[in-house]
């Protein structure tokens, strides 16, 4: 996929099977369409699990970083709706991270995405960073099924911002965000693979998200900023 905008919002999360009627109808019609309409956000996506855990994976891309704690996003977090309350009392295993985009390639949009989300060391993220942005992720794309490969770095304080949405519940951060984004299965799960053996072999990185495999289920872009 070809981000829009420097900055991403990345969050995986659970949904307790009791509450996923209520989380799909609240995610497709208020929350999507609220956050982007947000000055600065562009475009919110849903995908959902096909191998890996959690079941979803939603991203919200943005003009910059700076959007990711501006005022405007700021004042949605401390004053949700009374449908956005109900529905985060489903969410279970979340890990939410608000990244910059550091190295980033794309032909187009695809259905399948193979996203990891990881801790390390400065100098362990810096080495991992090399290693994929010089090399695998560039290899990668050259594969005519290949429609995006990115590599996002978090803002950890910005990740941390108590909020009122953030209130009375455990939310995770990871230090950066892999993403390849594919036409068809079959690729998606031998990048997934080739990543799981790369991340696997990397010294002192923590797979927070391990790789997984993620279908698109919605998408809103705004069409003027």
């Amino acid at each position: 996929m070809s981000l829009f905008g420097e900055g991403v919002i990345a969050i995986w999360s659970d949904i307790r099977e009791d509450g996923l009627e209520t989380f799909y109808a609240w995610h497709d019609n208020e929350h999507v369409p609220e956050r982007v309409g947000i000055p600065g956000f562009i475009r919110g996506r849903r995908y959902v699990a096909v191998e890996g855990s959690p079941r979803f994976y939603m991203q919200y891309e943005t003009v910059s970083p700076q959007v990711q704690v501006g005022q405007d996003y700021l004042n949605r977090l401390n004053d949700p709706t009374e449908w956005t309350r109900r529905t985060l009392a489903y969410f279970e295993n979340t890990t939410r991270s608000l990244t910059r985009k550091v190295f980033s390639q794309a032909k187009g949009d695809g259905a399948e995405l193979v996203a990891a989300g990881v801790d390390a060391p400065r100098e362990a993220l810096a080495a991992l960073r090399r290693v994929l942005v010089t090399g695998f992720l560039p290899e990668l794309y050259l594969d005519h099924a290949v429609q995006g490969v990115h590599w996002l770095e978090t803002d950890r304080s910005a990740s941390t911002i108590e909020t009122a949405e953030k209130r009375g519940r455990q939310v995770g951060v990871c230090d950066a965000v892999v993403l390849i984004e594919t036409t068809r299965p079959g690729p998606a799960r031998a990048a997934r693979g080739r990543l799981e053996e790369l991340l696997g072999a990397a010294e002192g990185v923590r797979l927070v998200v391990p790789p997984g495999h993620w279908r698109l289920e919605h998408q809103k872009v705004k069409l003027w900023l």
